[in-house]
């Protein structure tokens, strides 16, 4: 999972896309968390962080005793969930205006600025917000 997508959030991608494709069904038995910790070669936290994120999209259902299985409605929600990313993500990234911003974006990480900051930062300029004129740029995120 060499991303720079959390691996969290890769793991929960996953799951949906399956569903989506009908890889996944509903009523599916879903690995116990630390059997796809291990299996995926990450933290039982990792994989509980995404199964908590899917239950909440009610894409899954975990029943103590019974384990985790594919929710009746999954394919549904799976939809909404992969439009959500979709609109997260942006849609498909223009070439040119990648090129354009990949000096800018190596210089802030060069300045020591997370990606987070520099995504809030992109946002905030797309949104019209100035923060350096304003003095109230962070350095620090």
């Amino acid at each position: 999972m060499n991303s720079p997508t959390p691996p969290y959030e890769q793991v929960r991608r996953e799951v949906v896309e399956q569903v989506r494709a009908g890889e996944l069904k509903p009523g599916d038995k879903l690995p116990a968390i630390r059997v796809c910790a291990g299996d995926l070669g990450l933290a039982p936290g990792t994989v509980a962080r995404a199964y908590k994120l899917l239950e909440e999209a009610q894409i899954i259902v975990t029943k103590r005793g019974a384990g985790t299985t594919v929710a009746p409605d999954a394919v549904a929600a799976s939809e909404r969930a992969a439009a959500t990313t979709q609109r997260e993500r942006g849609g498909t990234a223009d070439p040119a205006v990648v090129a354009l911003l990949a000096g800018p974006v190596a210089e802030a990480r060069g300045q020591g600025h997370s990606d987070v900051a520099i995504m809030a930062s992109l946002r905030a300029a797309l949104a019209g917000e100035n923060g350096a004129a304003s003095g109230t740029s962070d350095a620090s995120a």
